[in-house]
């Protein structure tokens, strides 16, 4: 019996850590096809506030905080994809900051160059931030910057970083034509302070 046991958790101590992952994401109760949570932001400290997905409407949320370096470098890559794409309602839903009033001050910094809408998380009632239990902890999604494109029929269409979200994934989901995207196994890295993709060859 002590054989068995000592083989049967060896095994586990083998098996890859991206299936273990695999396993975790499959087990999470928010999956991409799902209907996405209501909305449940904090105070708004950019732009016009969202109070709740319309139809017709797609939105980008991208699950963020202040003290999160890929998250500041993804910064830039948002305001372009909402100048590019107007029609896209973009939402930076900042998260667990110890103190949301660095956020605000934050955001007042940045200017032009935070060209989105941007929501504290609400910890009135939820210590860790309503948006991140209902979203982040529901889709077992492990770090940040993490972002969900909700299509037209408010259902997560696609979930990722920010970085790996193409132009063919938005432009058919502001077409309506498409299909639910499986998450991707991502290796994000930050090279020179620039991101760089997989596939990429960071050493």
């Amino acid at each position: 019996m002590k054989t068995i046991r000592t083989l049967i958790l060896s095994s586990f101590a083998l098996m890859p850590l991206g299936l273990v992952a695999e396993q975790n994401a499959s087990s999470s109760k928010l999956k991409v096809g799902d209907l996405a949570p209501a909305l449940s932001t904090g105070e708004w400290l950019k732009g016009e506030p969202v109070k709740r997905f319309e139809k017709g409407t797609v939105y980008l949320v991208e699950f963020w905080a202040t003290w999160c370096g890929p998250c500041v470098k993804s910064i830039p890559h948002l305001t372009e994809l909402q100048k590019k794409y107007p029609k896209l309602v973009i939402i930076g839903q900042n998260c667990s900051e110890r103190d949301q009033s660095i956020a605000k001050g934050f955001v007042d910094k940045q200017g032009a160059s935070m060209d989105y809408r941007v929501a504290l998380d609400d910890t009135s009632k939820e210590p860790g931030g309503a948006m991140y239990k209902e979203w982040m902890n529901a889709s077992g999604a492990r770090g940040i910057p993490h972002a969900f494109l909700v299509d037209q029929n408010k259902r997560i269409a696609w979930a990722g970083h920010p970085a790996t979200l193409t132009p063919q994934i938005i432009e058919a989901c502001l077409a309506g034509t498409l299909e639910p995207q499986k998450p991707v196994d991502e290796k994000i890295r930050i090279k020179d302070g620039q991101l760089v993709l997989p596939g990429q060859g960071v050493q």
